[in-house]
């Protein structure tokens, strides 16, 4: 690849929403920004996780000179700890986002890393280039849009952003894009495009408290809250509006309890202690007096959510009486799953009440409409890319980009693995690397395409058939009976068992004929026949596996 040109090339949260992960090249220099993993959906059996797949930068033997982290999302972390492993490079976040990291890594085993602290507006140099972060509204803490400068062009990366015109984070996104850009070229501005198909803009965080004080003041029983354990801005409204009500908060999630612990030592949280109890310690207290905090928000299997759902906590049930608050947007991909714990909850009775009926329990971590326009013209970008979202996401924003006087020639549509140049002449997509998904799976990572993978499918799909058949030595000769075992298929072995001969028999005098014939053929031949006559009386394919003994 050409090692004078200023490039961008996207493995992840392109024509996707999540797994955000991008290899930003300055001339012979390699940068990651982000490392994104997506949850597998029901249809993924056997995936715990799913992460960038990085064949291309094994490929060219790329090693970074950092990584560059702009929040503490799954999104945007979640595949860290896999990719270090194998990448390893000081790694670069804010306070709350390196802590983070530091957590998911020590649950890893990783002790080695090196982790550099950003501080707003102070630039950070490396080879070939200077970094400045600046702050951005969005729906966890110290999240960051990035900078960087170098002598064949400037590219301003917002990140995950929205506005907010009353935000917790003390700062507005566009003045932070006007104080960062000042008297500079913003040669390309990449730019989150998850609401681009959302008109106008969000109503303000702050706005979400008194809501939440008037749910839990007037709901009889107890109020279970579900929202994203890293939405800091989002627990501390539930919190004041618990402790202006006079209820007892619950927590109950693994990231939720780790979370508020990182965040109270930050100093981003401020509550009193005395709100808190445990869950085991609901039942000393009036139903009306009780919130439980939860993860789970998104349907996930074993959350704080799935577990109250199902009546999997100990020593506590909810109720008829109780009502569930889902404080969270919905993750494209996630409906099923979500509708299911909706239903769960209808069936025990409780009240639901999701942002689809409320609009005035959630808001998006994701610019609007307004948003957009307002950074895009704060920035005045020569040529803009949109990111994190999928394709029609990325065509609507790239559209909105042209109405505000970007040149249609220079506003760039991008997928992942496409190689962007934007520098020292701004040539847009000029070529493409490898790129994908893979897989965590239990014994390792597979790539969506490895034939590990595809045979774990097929398994799963399809079951398994063994078939072991003993020859006299030095010939063809079947003695006894040939073994056959079944997993997963719908047949009776020992009628399988008495047909094996014939199948042999005629799968041999064909096979016999071959130029090119031996053992293996045959073994593979016989395979396709087992197959097959299974296929002819269950009318689906399965595995067969052919195993040959001599006496």
């Amino acid at each position: 690849m050409d090692s004078h040109s200023l490039k961008i090339i996207p493995l992840g949260g392109c024509g996707e929403i999540g797994m955000n992960m991008t290899v930003l090249c300055v001339m012979d220099r390699y940068y990651f920004i982000d490392a994104g993993a997506l949850f597998p959906d029901a249809s993924l059996l056997g995936v715990d996780l799913i992460l960038p797949d990085t064949k291309f930068i094994d490929e060219n033997q790329i090693q970074p000179d950092a990584w560059l982290i702009t929040h503490g999302h799954e999104d945007h972390i979640g595949a860290l700890p896999y990719l270090f492993k194998k990448y390893p490079a000081p790694i670069y976040g804010t306070e709350f986002t390196l802590e983070l990291i530091k957590s998911k890594f020590e649950e890893a085993g990783i002790y080695d890393a090196i982790f550099n602290l950003w501080n707003y507006f102070d630039p950070v140099y490396f080879r070939n280039m200077k970094v400045t972060v600046f702050p951005v509204n969005h729906s966890i803490a110290d999240a960051s849009g990035l900078f960087f400068e170098t002598k064949i062009g400037n590219i301003l990366h917002m990140g995950d952003f929205r506005i907010d015109y009353s935000p917790p984070e003390k700062s507005m996104t566009h003045k932070n894009v006007e104080k960062v850009t000042e008297g500079k070229t913003v040669t390309l501005m990449m730019s989150d495009s998850t609401n681009s198909f959302q008109t106008g803009t969000d109503m303000s965080e702050s706005e979400i408290s008194p809501h939440m004080i008037d749910f839990l003041d007037k709901e009889n029983g107890i109020v279970i809250i579900a929202t994203f354990a890293s939405n800091i801005w989002r627990l501390q409204s539930i919190f004041e509006a618990a402790y202006l009500t006079d209820r007892k908060i619950a927590l109950l999630g693994k990231s939720l309890l780790k979370n508020t612990e990182i965040a109270s030592r930050l100093g981003l949280l401020n509550f009193s202690n005395n709100i808190f109890i445990e869950i085991q310690d609901i039942y000393k207290y009036p139903r009306n007096e009780v919130c439980i905090l939860c993860t789970g928000s998104q349907g996930e299997s074993f959350s704080g959510l799935h577990r109250l759902a199902w009546n999997n906590v100990s020593d506590f049930r909810i109720d008829e009486k109780d009502t569930v608050i889902f404080s969270s947007r919905i993750i494209p991909g996630n409906e099923r799953t979500i509708e299911s714990l909706i239903t769960q909850f209808t069936r025990i009775g409780c009240k639901v009440i999701t942002s689809k009926e409320n609009k005035s329990i959630h808001v998006s971590g994701h610019g609007y409409q307004e948003d957009l326009i307002t950074c895009i013209n704060t920035a005045k970008p020569i040529s803009f890319l949109p990111v994190h979202g999928t394709y029609r996401h990325l065509k609507k924003h790239r559209e909105i980009a042209i109405s505000c006087g970007v040149s249609p020639d220079k506003a760039f549509l991008a997928e992942n693995g496409d190689v962007v140049v934007v520098g020292p002449d701004i040539i847009g997509v000029v070529d493409s690397v490898s790129s994908g998904r893979d897989y965590v799976c239990p014994g390792g990572i597979f790539s969506q395409s490895s034939q590990i993978y595809k045979d774990r499918v097929a398994l799963i799909h399809g079951g398994v058939a063994v078939v072991s058949i003993v020859f006299e030595e030095n010939t063809y000769n079947i003695i006894g009976e040939p073994s056959v075992a079944f997993k997963g298929i719908p047949l009776n072995p020992e009628h399988l068992a008495k047909k094996v001969p014939l199948i042999f028999n005629n799968v041999y005098e064909s096979s016999i004929k071959k130029r090119n014939f031996n053992e293996d053929i045959l073994q593979d031949d016989l395979r396709i026949g087992v197959r097959r006559f299974i296929e002819k009386r269950l009318n689906f394919k399965t595995n067969v596996i052919i195993m040959f003994q001599r006496i």
